[in-house]
């Protein structure tokens, strides 16, 4: 899909976003301003103990205006386009921004001839962006058939999602998405499953196959019995990787983190920190990849191996840390100075195995549905801890054997990428567990050396 992108269906045009940041971007006082509007058109349909429970639509609206005075900036914001309002929050910008302390480290806005044009994405499907509660009522209706008998809860989800941004230095740019997303947990007394799918496109989430995978699993786990907590051989399903790939972009992918210290590239950039079918990149542009084709500040977001072949090799920056490290910005400011630049897209290319044969070469192992409750013990070493959840089960001689208890883990997940032994071939795109912003795409890893430091009674 080109630039010339049109549709009825965006929460907001790229005119209607032009018409708006016109309104204020020569507002008088100000050296330069930038207007990022953004738009989303969500509907949910949410389901508990087995029916629906809700059936909600909402449309949201934000304009966020940043006004610079000499190296003073400031921001303001609003959730209406209206010309009025619109120099009204510039006025308010304006007066934060000179009563705000110089920033030393701001280096003006940007502009189209240094860092180039940017190109929308346009991840758009218009079946996804139309669809009625009654549509995603009737997708519930199909999982609770599949389901039936046993206790389920979920949600099917379908929005769409627009950004365009403004400033007076030239920056004109605009993209939007569509993301449909279904969620489901079942629950049989004795053990429960899980399955979920996400894409852009309606079409593409199959809901009978994740009704039937969370039901799968959920009986599979009847009986469970305890295990020894220790150092496992694993295989990771494709939503536990992507977990593990969440927090490695939160706590090291990102240049600010780089710069104090705290990311695992801050010391091993250029060390081989895993085999070489390990290459994860952040990358919009990836087909299953969902997202925009620029950062909040409109500069062009490019593709960055972050981990190449199993080799530590660069984070992602925006204008601010790239001139600390001496480099350009791969485009990805986050809107946040404090957080920094953040790696949205994160990619794990597959590999050549399916997850039988994955499977197939454990002798004495663990298979991992999903985590959840994870949390960060420290940033440098990656090392995190959590629970196993929605089926935990033991591997013997190459295939799946009993159920077992949850375990909380504690492992880096660096580690988990340096002994891994095998790269799941399919590929399987997750939404963010908050917000409508980014994605993950992860294959599922069999894992040579995975701690599980306690276990659990359920």
């Amino acid at each position: 899909m080109s630039e010339e992108f049109l549709s009825d269906h965006t929460p907001v045009s790229p005119d209607e976003a032009r018409r708006a940041a016109d309104a204020v971007l020569g507002h008088p006082g100000a050296d330069d301003v930038e207007v990022l509007i953004t738009g989303s058109a969500q509907g949910l349909t949410r389901y508990a103990r087995s029916g629906i429970i809700q059936n909600t639509n909402r449309k949201e609206i934000r304009a966020q205006v940043r006004v610079v005075v000499g190296d003073r900036v400031a921001t303001a914001s609003t959730t209406q386009l209206e010309p009025a309002r619109l120099q009204a929050t510039a006025d308010r910008a304006l007066a934060a921004a000179k009563s705000s302390p110089p920033d030393a480290d701001f280096s003006g806005l940007p502009r189209p001839d240094d860092v180039g044009a940017a190109h929308g994405v346009f991840r758009w499907d218009e079946a996804t962006a139309v669809k009625d509660p009654q549509t995603r009522a009737r997708k519930v209706e199909q999982i609770l058939a599949i389901t039936a008998g046993t206790e389920s809860a979920g949600i099917f989800e379908t929005g769409s999602h627009a950004f365009a941004l403004h400033s007076s230095t030239g920056i004109d740019c605009y993209d939007a998405f569509t993301r449909c997303v279904t969620l489901c947990l079942v629950d049989t007394g004795d053990a429960t499953g899980w399955g979920d799918a996400s894409s852009h496109a309606f079409d593409d989430v199959d809901v009978a196959t994740v009704a039937q995978r969370a039901v799968d699993k959920a009986r599979s786990g009847a009986g469970a019995r305890d295990a020894e907590p220790g150092t496992y051989e694993v295989v990771l399903e494709a939503p536990a990787v992507a977990t593990l790939l969440e927090y490695l972009s939160w706590i090291g992918m990102g240049a600010k983190q780089v710069i104090e210290g705290e990311s695992f590239l801050s010391t091993k950039t250029g060390e081989r920190i895993g085999p070489e079918g390990i290459t994860i990149t952040d990358d919009v542009w990836h087909p299953r990849s969902v997202g925009i084709g620029f950062d909040l500040e409109g500069v062009p977001k490019k593709r960055v191996a972050v981990i190449d072949e199993g080799v530590a090799r660069e984070p992602v920056t925006d204008l601010r840390t790239a001139a600390k490290l001496g480099t350009t910005s791969t485009g990805h400011y986050s809107g946040s100075n404090e957080y920094g630049p953040y790696a949205s897209n994160v990619v794990l290319e597959g590999g050549d195995q399916d997850l039988s044969e994955l499977i197939g070469g454990v002798s004495d192992g663990i298979l991992v549905t999903r985590f959840h409750y994870v949390n960060v013990l420290d940033r440098p070493s990656t090392l995190l801890t959590g629970m196993t959840r929605d089926g935990t089960f033991r591997i013997r001689g190459g295939e799946v054997a009993e159920p077992i208890h949850n375990f909380r883990f504690s492992q880096s997940a660096l580690e988990a990428l340096r002994t891994t032994s095998g790269i799941g071939r399919e590929v399987e795109a997750f939404a963010p567990d908050y917000g409508s912003f980014g994605s993950i795409v992860a294959p599922a890893l069999r894992v040579g050396s995975f701690t599980f430091s306690s276990k659990t009674s359920h």
